[in-house]
């Protein structure tokens, strides 16, 4: 009878390990902000033609999509190393040299400079302030205390999620709206079939922008 038990609350065990390994893949809107404020312009209000980006993440993965002036849709895999900029329109793609260093996946929330520097393409002098709280999620907030004007001053990290939910800069940043953990499709993460590649560009080698203008 005790072997039953154990073994039932063994199974029980694995199906919340199983459960909190899927309630990190999840999909939010992306809110661009300027000065620390959002940016209505992005925000799907109707006052510009530009929407708000959608973002996917699947364990290593990440599709992030701007809606806009120019759709594009961006696909990391961080396990392969692999980056690459979808143009539907045109039903191309493009392998690109760096993704988004601004969002990226930790270990551990409470310990995630360590993380923040290897995901980063630039110096990071990471430094912990704190918890603090992100549209009504726990977040920890990391500042890079030696930030050039170009470089991500700060970013925040969900505890739950294990990733970033807010970034910002040099006057710009983001932050993820409307979160719903659930696993995520392997095709969101995938060139679709059907692409050709597009032939390398100066201007579209070097990374994805941080917002579309």
């Amino acid at each position: 009878m005790k072997l039953k038990a154990t073994s039932l609350a063994a199974t029980f065990l694995l199906g919340l390990i199983s459960v909190a390994c899927h309630a990190q893949d999840f999909s939010a809107d992306v809110v661009y902000l300027g000065n620390g404020k959002p940016d209505a312009r992005s925000a799907g209000t109707g006052t510009s033609p530009h929407r708000s980006s959608k973002l996917y993440v699947s364990k290593d993965k990440m599709r992030l999509e701007t809606r806009g002036f120019n759709d594009t849709i961006l696909l990391v895999n961080r396990g392969e190393h692999t980056n690459f900029a979808l143009f539907p329109a045109r039903k191309a793609y493009q392998p690109l040299a760096t993704g988004p260093s601004e969002y990226f996946r930790v270990e551990n929330a409470d310990d995630a400079c360590p993380d923040w520097q290897k995901a980063s393409d630039q110096k990071i002098a990471c430094e912990k302030v704190g918890h603090e709280v992100v549209d009504g999620r726990q977040a920890v907030k990391y500042q890079n205390k030696g930030a050039s004007n170009a470089a991500t001053t700060a970013v925040w990290i969900d505890l739950a999620l294990k990733f970033v939910v807010k970034w910002e800069g040099a006057g710009t940043g983001a932050e993820l709206r409307n979160i719903k953990e659930a696993e995520q499709a392997a095709d969101l993460f995938a060139v679709p079939s059907g692409y050709d590649l597009l032939k390398p560009q100066k201007a579209a080698s070097k990374g994805f922008p941080q917002r579309s203008r």
